[in-house]
């Protein structure tokens, strides 16, 4: 059976021979595993095409639980994301969120979409606030409530992964600036001032809420 889809290639890695075998996030099926055959050939017809940032049309036979990825056109491969460093962390950042946090073959057409979104921000804009902005927004197409009290000073509950006003038990202090650069992102309204390394500390802080809040450690967070 031949089935069309969408989809955006999360991980590839080798398998066999001359095969990979791949990730891909599809906007009809959610997450899922694919085998891009002969791959790894000179000349392969799907040699550009199984690897991590690629967004394609997909064509892909299955049997069983094994599928096949037959036919593909590539919509955009956001090369520029790969000729910069940070560009580069950032966007897999935006991936292992995708491939670590959603359910496999449950569609998540929102996220899908921001996914999109977020790569082509991080691609042609700051890479540090375009990925800030999509782990809230992720945060919040998840059903995960992250709410920023109307206050320069606030913790963060290392139990809840919520913050606070109040100097609770287990509590972490939230350096001031990066507490208003937060802010300001999720707002929609990011501040002027922001530099490199309060938008990276913000970072830092935001893979300590997912841990608390999915139970993931994302390890694409450490180049970071």
């Amino acid at each position: 059976m031949q089935e069309k889809f969408k989809g955006i290639v999360i991980k590839a890695s080798d398998f066999k021979e001359a095969d990979k075998l791949a990730t891909i996030f599809s906007l009809e099926n959610g997450i899922i595993s694919a085998k891009f055959t002969g791959v790894k050939k000179d000349k392969a017809k799907f040699k550009a095409v199984a690897r991590a940032f690629v967004f394609a049309d997909f064509v892909m036979s299955q049997k069983g639980q094994s599928i096949t990825i037959t036919q593909a056109e590539i919509l955009d491969d956001f090369g520029k994301i790969l000729l910069d460093y940070g560009k580069t962390m950032c966007g897999y950042i935006v991936l292992d969120m995708v491939r670590s946090i959603l359910p496999t073959q449950k569609p998540e057409e929102d996220i899908f979409l921001l996914t999109l979104t977020a790569l082509k921000n991080v691609e042609n804009s700051n890479e540090l606030v375009a990925t800030i902005d999509y782990i809230l927004k992720f945060f919040s197409f998840s059903g995960v409530q992250l709410d920023f009290p109307d206050t320069d000073i606030a913790y963060l509950d290392q139990i809840s992964g919520n913050f606070t006003t109040q100097r609770v038990e287990n509590a972490l202090l939230i350096d001031k600036k990066v507490f208003a650069a937060l802010k300001s992102i999720g707002g929609g309204n990011p501040l002027d001032n922001l530099n490199s390394n309060i938008l990276k500390q913000s970072l830092r802080l935001l893979h300590n809420i997912i841990y608390l809040k999915f139970g993931v450690d994302l390890k694409s967070f450490q180049f970071i």
